[in-house]
């Protein structure tokens, strides 16, 4: 018979082969459309993605400037020579966390890749890139000299100076910014907070005889801002604190996004950024595409500068609904 000649097998293995092909193909087509456009377009509306904007997504960690004497080595007892910009390590591995859940699944691209090669992909499809970088630095010293604490002043994020410069730069491409940190360190978000449009001011970082505190911008709630505070609970003494979690729209000329996660601490900051990574699909459900501003309140039972993954996902167990707006 035909099928039992070499010209046979080999037509049968030709076609198998086409056979294996295109249902691989329709396989992929399938697991795109129907899983990765559902979790793609409700995280492309959050984020604002499409339209004007390109698929860049920067998390801009806090750019920390170490003094001389203010790093210890691992040869020597006493401080190092290092000095200039250092990364909060909470901050960053938050962020990881944050740049995973942003990008495109593992498994799904070698399917994307195909589909794209084989022309079935349009844009709405493209993946999102994701990077994390510093935060602008605000500490200059004079060809690159160390500065000194009696040295330094601190900049004028209302004038048009050299940090302000390089701030707007920093976001002056199109694209959607993630700023992870308080106003202390983190230069943008500083700006921003101080410089935003009426329509968008919520939140203030001051500095009060307590320490840090959050204020609202608008109505009554301003006499009575938010700071760190113990509260006994039962038999239970928990210390309580505050982080936000905003988002804006329309940003400067090239109508860029922007989200701001901010906490009083470090922990409330990596707690910020948890919940964005891990809540994202709650947000857009509640929220869609359109700007937000939420402060959080959540028990920091962590007494170290420096929070674990751990730590972060205890006290983001305890964060329910935001405090303000009221419900």
């Amino acid at each position: 018979m035909f099928w039992q000649s070499a010209t046979g097998q080999v037509l049968i293995g030709f076609v198998s082969n086409l056979l294996f092909i295109v249902v691989l193909t329709a396989v992929g087509v399938l697991y795109v459309r129907a899983v990765l456009s559902r979790r793609s377009r409700p995280l492309r509306r959050l984020l604002g993605l499409g339209g004007h904007l390109p698929n860049t997504v920067q998390i801009m960690v806090s750019s920390i400037y170490v003094r001389q004497t203010g790093a210890l080595g691992i040869l020597e007892a006493g401080p190092t020579g290092f000095y200039g910009p250092v990364m909060n390590q909470s901050e960053y591995v938050s962020a990881q966390l944050l740049r995973d859940a942003i990008r495109t699944r593992p498994a799904s691209r070698p399917l994307r890749a195909l589909l794209d090669q084989l022309g079935l992909l349009d844009t709405v499809h493209d993946p999102i890139e994701c990077e994390i970088v510093f935060s602008p630095q605000y500490v200059d010293g004079e060809d690159g000299a160390a500065v000194a604490a009696h040295q330094y002043q601190p900049p004028d994020l209302r004038a048009d100076g050299p940090v302000v410069r390089r701030i707007r730069a920093s976001i002056r491409d199109a694209g959607v910014y993630i700023l992870v940190g308080g106003p202390a360190y983190n230069a943008a978000v500083a700006y921003l907070l101080q410089n935003l449009p009426e329509q968008h001011a919520r939140f203030t970082f001051a500095a009060g005889t307590d320490g840090p505190q959050i204020v609202l911008e608008h109505g009554a709630a301003a006499q009575n801002p938010y700071r760190q505070h113990d509260e006994t609970r039962g038999s239970k003494c928990v210390s309580v604190d505050y982080f936000i979690l905003q988002k804006i729209t329309g940003l400067g000329e090239n109508k860029s996004t922007v989200f701001v996660c901010s906490g009083l601490s470090s922990l409330g900051t990596a707690v910020a950024v948890g919940l964005l990574a891990s809540r994202w699909s709650h947000l857009e459900r509640t929220h869609g595409g359109r700007d937000f501003a939420l402060l959080y309140q959540f028990d920091n039972n962590r007494g170290s500068a420096l929070p674990t993954a751990h730590d972060v996902n205890n006290a983001l167990e305890g964060v329910d609904q935001p405090i303000w707006p009221p419900a």
